[in-house]
């Protein structure tokens, strides 16, 4: 379960260095597209790479669970039609006029739970993570951008919707961001559900519903120079009726915060 900070942080980290680039090339749509994994910008046909680490402390729903503090290594890799980083693989099929058609591949290695991580989980089969696999379209257009996948996995499926707007301001760049998240029934009844054979008299039996999650939040990014970045991000997740009806979650909303530092070598 600490784990699940890290795996949380790893798509934002890398995208501190977008305006950099964005800066030293042209502002034409067609010409600066986000990679759908990292979202640094730049001219079709290059190629680049780096390594980074950051922290993050974020909030979890179930019962027992407090703050998670995580350390948060990474490495990520972008190309005209590769891009990955941390555990998100995206094969870009269709770029054009700033957008972008990928598919996606997720490891949720460290999804779920163990029945020792909490006294809410004893007498609970562990949950454990998956491989998500799906289509993911990203746009952009100057400051603004819009990012969505809906992926499946023998845990059920789960789609997302984010939406961010950037603000300039000499080497700093602040984006307040907004995103949903869907979970269908299979998801919620896996990681939220109670089993028969699981319930007890504090722990009824619970069968998942579909939910949807609302996080929001504001990103800041400090520019040092050419190649690294520093950025901090603060957000709040409201969980849906689905996860908070469970017998197992004794929150509604959650905080988390992450900060990190990025190096791009090419």
């Amino acid at each position: 379960m600490p784990y699940l900070a890290l795996l949380g942080a790893l798509p934002w980290l890398p995208s501190a260095y977008a305006q950099n680039t964005a800066e030293a090339t042209p502002p034409s749509n067609a010409q600066a597209l986000p990679s759908t994994a990292t979202g640094f910008d730049g001219q079709q046909g290059t190629s680049y790479w780096g390594l980074g680490a950051g922290i993050a402390a974020r909030g979890l729903p179930y019962k027992g669970f407090g703050t998670r503090v995580s350390p948060v290594p990474f490495a990520f890799y972008n190309s005209r039609w590769i891009s990955f980083t941390g555990a998100t693989l995206d094969l870009k099929a269709w770029q054009g006029d700033g957008f972008t058609f990928s598919l996606r591949t997720k490891f949720s290695l460290f999804d779920g739970y163990s029945h020792s991580d909490a006294t809410i989980f004893h007498g609970m089969a562990d949950r454990n993570g998956a491989l998500w696999y799906g289509p993911h379209v990203g746009w952009r257009f100057g400051e603004f951008s819009v990012s969505s996948e809906y992926l499946f996995s023998s845990r059920g499926q789960q789609a997302a919707l984010s939406f961010e707007r950037g603000f300039a301001f000499g080497r700093w760049r602040i984006a307040p961001h907004i995103g949903f998240e869907y979970m269908n029934r299979k998801y919620v009844d896996y990681y939220y559900g109670v089993r028969p054979s699981e319930a007890t008299l504090t722990r009824p039996v619970y069968a998942g519903k579909s939910t949807v999650n609302v996080i929001t939040g504001v990103s800041a990014t400090w520019r040092l120079d050419a190649r690294q970045s520093i950025r901090g991000d603060v957000g709040v997740t409201q969980f849906g009726s689905g996860i908070t009806d469970s017998p197992l979650v004794g929150k509604k909303t959650a905080p988390s915060v992450m900060v990190g530092y990025v190096y791009r070598f090419k």
